[in-house]
């Protein structure tokens, strides 16, 4: 089979990055020729990409409205443990030890539990950190476990109205299921992580959601993910009155604070914006408000940095710059101590926590801008190496179609998503099936509209 072919102005699928090369090179160069690489600029200084997502299946046991796997996903095999493994020496060839590697899918819990304990203990092993992004529907307190037990680290549960859960009217009634899923994940070592689709149906809810998650102790990562008109999903464009900063004016509504999204930068600026603050129930403060200090402490940090793997050693920076900078590590000790102060006795003593908040830009597949996906920080593991997550969704069918190659002892074999094993030969059939082949149970999305639709006119007396 031939490798897909893409527009000569989009990114392609990264080649092997050869030992003792800067990791953290090709997102920087992107970086810099678009213009993002300013002072506050973490991405590509301090790390070569912010995650790598290993799609384990295609198989999912919802029907979002939104949704950014494509009409023929479903019909795919899940890839063999061959090749998962040999993806996740890939993304370790090009970013090194201590990258995070986004397990998902569809819901990577469709998968046998073994397969998923196998794939933790392998990306532990290789010193990468995991990430088990799921609906939670399957990820019961013992999936949790036995996943934590063989090496997981985080759990990021997405829940929102596109799912339409039965009996959940509104974000405010999904509270519940979020309770419910931080109570599952609570006491195991996992940190854990919400993600949530922004999209005209729960823009209003904003702040209220917003607030929900400032007021959880046990909650370490939120994202909020605006709507993109990719995928199989039945709704399409992204309503005007969503964009980038009604979204983070929502979001700082609901914390009740400036969270300060432009004082550090993640990647390109259109496409990311990043906060970190301190919470407590009911308070939440910015922990980026000194904007010289937070600039002053990243260029120390960039001067001594002597990562050698593309990630930056906090605990040895810090230290290091403790000691050769007495002065600034006693200013920023200050700051910190008056901030944690503040949080804890707001109203009353209660020990406040670290939360950071994301607000993810996703691109629609007809309106890619070769810039934004030349600089992406997270990143899809595909047969030709990694590729822009927003990239690779435009282009799903093609890379489901691509075929990877495996080394064995009996030799190379070949996959995708095709056939249901590894096979002696690379010429393998498409991915891409006749959409009357398919069971109606199996249709999601718009064939699963159009097929409702072409059923009811047919029903008509």
């Amino acid at each position: 089979m031939k490798d897909i072919a893409q527009p000569p102005s989009l990114p392609q699928p990264a080649g092997r990055i050869f030992a003792g090369a800067d990791r953290r090179a090709p997102l920087r160069e992107g970086l810099i020729a678009c213009g993002e690489y300013g002072p506050t600029q973490t991405a590509g200084r301090f790390y070569p990409v912010a995650c790598v997502a290993l799609e384990v299946t295609q198989r999912c046991n919802l029907d979002c409205t939104l949704c950014y796997l494509s009409d023929q996903a479903e019909v795919t095999f899940d890839p063999p443990l061959r090749v998962l493994f040999a993806r996740l020496a890939t993304i370790h060839s090009h970013y090194g030890p201590g990258v995070s590697v986004q397990l998902t899918g569809g819901d990577p819990t469709l998968r046998r539990m073994e397969d998923l304990e196998a794939l933790c203990r392998e990306i532990r092993r290789l010193g990468m950190r995991s990430c088990l992004m799921t609906n939670g529907i399957r990820a019961t307190r013992d999936v949790l476990r036995r996943l934590a037990q063989a090496g997981l680290n985080d759990v990021a549960f997405h829940v929102d109205m596109t799912q339409e859960r039965s009996g959940y009217p509104d974000e405010a009634a999904l509270n519940a299921i979020r309770l419910d899923y931080i109570a599952r994940a609570q006491g195991l070592g996992l940190r854990i992580l919400f993600n949530t689709t922004v999209f005209g149906g729960n823009f209003t809810e904003l702040p209220m959601l917003a607030r929900f998650f400032r007021d959880q102790d046990h909650v370490a990562f939120v994202s909020f993910q605006m709507q993109a008109d990719t995928g199989r999903g039945v709704l399409r464009a992204r309503p005007d009155a969503i964009t980038q900063s009604s979204v983070m004016q929502a979001i700082e509504a609901g914390y009740g604070c400036d969270m300060d999204f432009d004082a550090a930068q993640v990647g390109h600026s259109q496409c990311n914006r990043y906060a970190s603050v301190l919470r407590r129930p009911g308070f939440a403060m910015s922990l980026l408000r000194d904007r010289p200090l937070v600039r002053y402490i990243m260029a120390v940090l960039e001067a001594q940095n002597r990562s050698s793997d593309g990630h930056l050693d906090i605990a040895d920076s810090l230290q290091r710059l403790a000691l050769r900078h007495p002065v600034l590590a006693v200013r920023a000790a200050l700051g910190l101590t008056r901030a944690y102060l503040r949080a804890a006795f707001a109203n009353e003593w209660r020990r406040p926590s670290r939360q950071t908040v994301f607000v993810h830009n996703f691109m629609a597949a007809d309106e890619l801008d070769a810039d934004r996906c030349a600089s992406c920080v997270f990143m899809v593991a595909t047969a030709h190496g990694p590729l822009s997550m927003c990239v690779h969704n435009a282009q799903r069918d093609a890379h489901l179609a691509s075929v990877d190659r495996v080394e064995t002892d009996q030799g190379p074999r070949w996959w995708n998503g095709a056939v249901p094993s590894l096979s002696n030969t690379d010429d393998l059939p498409n991915v891409v099936a006749h959409p009357g082949a398919l069971a109606f149970k199996r249709l999601k999305g718009r064939l699963r509209a159009q097929a409702q639709q072409a059923r009811r006119s047919v029903e008509r007396p």
